[in-house]
């Protein structure tokens, strides 16, 4: 940050975190605590830190429909620690109907009925979005207790309109635009055909924020937004949805930073979740800005590693009277080792004792060297998280016929399924409804809407989805049947013309409000 020593009066301090995933592995015994216990360390690290406001970068519920007792314990936190009497300091400049969808649209620090020491600013991703014929999200339910201000919610998926929040302190002026999660497919194509816009206020003194949350790493063509689609005018990008930290400020050619906090609870056992969990403190000084990245001490360690046993033709000290029981050994060795280098983390880091997570990649050369894996995972019980899902075994002699992301330093070998196989289930769907060999083929539903809803059913767990994607078809086509009002002759040739007009709107990427946006 430029100056020597701005004054305090004059400078905005923000905490910036992302992914929270609250109610993950809840009905698990060993981790369900874990989401809860950092968002609550995170909690008070505003406090400690006096920040002015905390801003969430989506996800903060880790299911669509969260349960009774996460909605109680964010409810009951968010209570906690951002209630208070101390005075909010910031000044709120904008319109708020123009920010904020509920039915009270209002700036929680500005509600007569809320005592708010900190506000809280967040918008929705895709674990957290809104879903049901109501379209209601966790963040809906939160916001309306005055504990939470969602926004950058999108309405018209045609034409994004993006209205900044407008906060300042002293003399400092703040920007914040919020763009909740759209499938990545559908916001490229809005980027290329010059449809989102962003509203700037006059003058140019405003630093400039924008939040988001979608894929930042190339996972196709269509399936990421390339960071060239971001204003110039953005001072600095808040990116949520992925999960390894990277939240040391990257500057691009035409001028934007870019922060990742990452996740604050590891939900997959991927490399990138053992990266060493952080939020930042962003202080705003006029044009010039500065984070502090703050390890979280609660997070529940991560072990990644892989080895590769001996070699039949190549390692002389190959045991091949009993490869499986050498195998055994050499997998055991490393994982001790990697169980107490999580102890000594946490030990270094003052924090309490968790059991670790284990991922291990064993890479063999014959099939005399396979273990049961989730037998030997048994034996670690007591001192791993996840005993059953601790190993993976990887067959040096085959190589995998998936196409696979392009990530560096990792051996596709060695990825774990949900990055593997991801983006086939598209093509499963696909394959099953219009494979040569089906007599029939559907006439009402749409084989891209089911395909989207049985993924945002697999992604957010959301189980009303297909019914209520089912249930908008079958309500369309039957409004278009009486609006063509067709004779008994002219019964097929008119489903024909309603089934060709959907395809346009697919092409179109116009079908459904409810699938495509959310």
């Amino acid at each position: 940050m430029s100056g020597s020593n701005p004054c305090p009066d004059d400078t905005f301090k923000i905490l910036l975190t992302t992914d929270n995933h609250l109610g993950y592995g809840e009905k698990k015994p060993i981790i369900d605590q874990d989401s809860f216990r950092t968002f609550e360390e995170i909690l008070k690290l505003a406090v400690k830190k006096n920040v002015d406001m905390i801003l969430l970068g989506g996800d903060l519920f880790h299911d669509v429909q969260p349960t009774n007792y996460t909605l109680f314990k964010c409810t009951e936190l968010l209570k906690k620690y951002c209630l208070g009497d101390r005075p909010v300091a910031i000044e709120f400049l904008s319109d708020p109907t123009e920010n904020f969808r509920q039915s009270n649209p209002i700036v929680n620090y500005e509600d007569q009925n809320m005592n708010i020491s900190i506000p809280v600013f967040s918008i929705h991703g895709n674990h957290d979005n809104p879903s049901g014929a109501q379209q209601v999200s966790g963040l809906d339910i939160i916001s309306a207790t005055g504990l939470v201000n969602y926004f950058g919610r999108v309405t018209d998926i045609k034409n994004v309109t993006i209205t900044p929040i407008l906060l300042k302190k002293g003399s400092t002026k703040i920007a914040l635009y919020g763009l909740s999660h759209i499938p990545d497919q559908r916001l490229a194509r809005l980027f290329h055909e010059k449809k989102v816009s962003m509203l700037q206020p006059e003058g140019d003194d405003w630093f400039n924020i924008l939040v988001l949350h979608q894929n930042r790493a190339n996972r196709g063509s269509k399936n990421f937004i390339p960071t060239s689609v971001i204003p110039s005018f953005i001072d600095l990008v808040l990116w949520g949805h992925e999960h390894n930290c990277d939240i040391e400020p990257v500057q691009l050619e035409h001028g934007p930073h870019i922060t990742q906090p990452g996740s604050s609870v590891a939900t997959s056992l991927c490399e990138g979740e053992s990266i060493e969990k952080k939020i930042g403190i962003l202080r705003v000084f006029n044009k010039s800005f500065s984070i502090n990245p703050i390890p979280l001490a609660t997070v529940r360690p991560l072990m990644f590693s892989s080895i590769t046993l001996k070699c039949p033709d190549r390692d002389e000290d190959y045991n091949s009277a009993d490869p499986k029981e050498q195998a055994k050994q050499e997998v055991r060795a490393e994982v001790d080792k990697l169980i107490f280098e999580a102890i000594k983390r946490q030990e270094l880091a003052g924090a309490d004792s968790l059991m670790p997570f284990v991922r291990l990649f064993v890479r063999y050369y014959c099939e005399t060297q396979v273990f049961n894996a989730i037998r030997m995972g048994h034996d670690y019980e007591d001192r791993v998280a996840n005993p059953t899902s601790m190993f993976k075994l990887v067959n040096m002699n085959l190589r995998t016929s998936y196409k696979v992301p392009d990530l560096p330093g990792i051996d596709p070998r060695i990825m774990d399924e949900d990055i593997i196989h991801s983006g086939r289930l598209d093509d499963h769907i696909n394959d099953y409804f219009n494979h040569p060999d089906r007599v029939t083929e559907m006439s009402i539903y749409s084989t891209k809407v089911l395909t989207r809803a049985v993924q945002k059913c697999v992604d957010s767990d959301d189980l009303d989805a297909i019914a209520h994607a089912i249930e908008m078809q079958e309500r369309a086509t039957l409004d278009k049947l009486i609006e063509l009002n067709p004779t008994k002759e002219d019964f097929d040739d008119c489903f024909k013309r309603v089934k060709d007009q959907r395809l346009q709107d697919e092409d179109k990427e116009i079908t459904d409000n409810f699938v495509l946006v959310n």
